[in-house]
């Protein structure tokens, strides 16, 4: 209802005072996906994190990630046990997190600028489990082929990186 009211006054904006307009535009961004923590589509998470890539941003790159899901996957395989218990998983996440980070820190983000890149498959893996096969195509011609995981919860779609084998 806000932003339906918001858009009504953006048609208005001739007649807007700059503060007011200011203010519209914190709750237009404050409604963005990114800030609601989640995405209506799987698709919606990948292509967030790679404009998150692109912009070199680590806080829109880490909104689109799902690191508590992540880390409930590293420990059923460390310890299947352990993934039931949510103050491991808390842990497990925060690690996860800490360690995405850094890695964009000291290893950079991962180069999408110049990738033409679709999605050319989609498996329901499990209820809020959704596989996606993207192929990117670089300027010179050569093609990539990822295979991404992306889980929804509550909060909407975000991906998550698969635990190491």
């Amino acid at each position: 209802m806000i932003l339906t009211r918001n858009l009504t006054t953006c048609r208005h904006m001739a007649t807007v005072p700059v503060s007011t307009f200011l203010r519209l535009l914190l709750v237009l961004t404050a409604a963005s996906p990114v800030n609601a923590g989640g995405f209506d589509a799987p698709e919606d998470a990948v292509r967030a994190l790679e404009q998150a890539y692109i912009q070199k941003n680590a806080d829109k790159a880490v909104a689109a990630m799902d690191f508590v899901e992540e880390g409930r996957q590293m420990l059923q395989k460390i310890n299947p046990t352990l993934a039931n218990d949510p103050d491991m998983i808390k842990q497990a996440a925060d690690g996860r997190e800490l360690a995405f980070r850094d890695e964009l820190r000291t290893k950079g983000f991962p180069d999408f600028g110049l990738l033409k890149c679709s999605f050319v498959g989609k498996t329901q893996i499990a209820p809020g489990l959704v596989g996606l096969t993207q192929q990117c195509v670089s300027p010179n011609g050569t093609k990539s082929i990822q295979q991404l995981l992306v889980t929804k919860s509550e909060d909407g779609w975000r991906v998550t990186l698969r635990p190491p084998p």
